[in-house]
């Protein structure tokens, strides 16, 4: 991945010495509870001009959602445990739950990172 310029991103594969842009994802929304971003696939099936996915979430909440249309393709959350040990999980872990359908892993752990790129996960 790497960072074209700020609130821009570019996802490339690597095979055989050549780099092949897989995707884009722009940043539309930057506020301090609220955070989306528009990811547009390349490729030969999808437009250049149409957005595939959306992503929206609180960086502070370690929550974020990733949808395809109006459906929810993977989402985040912060970490919690039943009982007294709830107040020692640190705000640094969180899941990933990943719902069936058409979505790659490593899309949705490269988009993972974008949301949280530059953002201290220890707060």
């Amino acid at each position: 991945m790497i960072n074209v310029e700020d609130g821009s991103w570019q996802g490339f594969r690597v095979t055989d010495s050549r780099e092949e842009l897989m995707f884009r994802v722009q940043k539309t929304v930057d506020k301090l509870t609220r955070t989306e971003f528009e990811i547009f696939l390349i490729g030969e099936e999808s437009e250049d001009s149409k957005t595939d996915f959306k992503m929206r979430g609180s960086p502070f909440k370690r929550s974020c959602t990733i949808y395809k249309g109006n459906s929810i393709m993977a989402e985040t959350s912060l970490m919690y445990k039943m009982g007294i040990q709830k107040a020692f999980v640190p705000r640094s872990r969180f899941r990933v739950t990943i719902f069936p359908g058409h979505i790659d892993l490593a899309l949705v752990v490269s988009l993972v990172v974008i949301f949280f790129d530059g953002r201290k996960l220890w707060i």
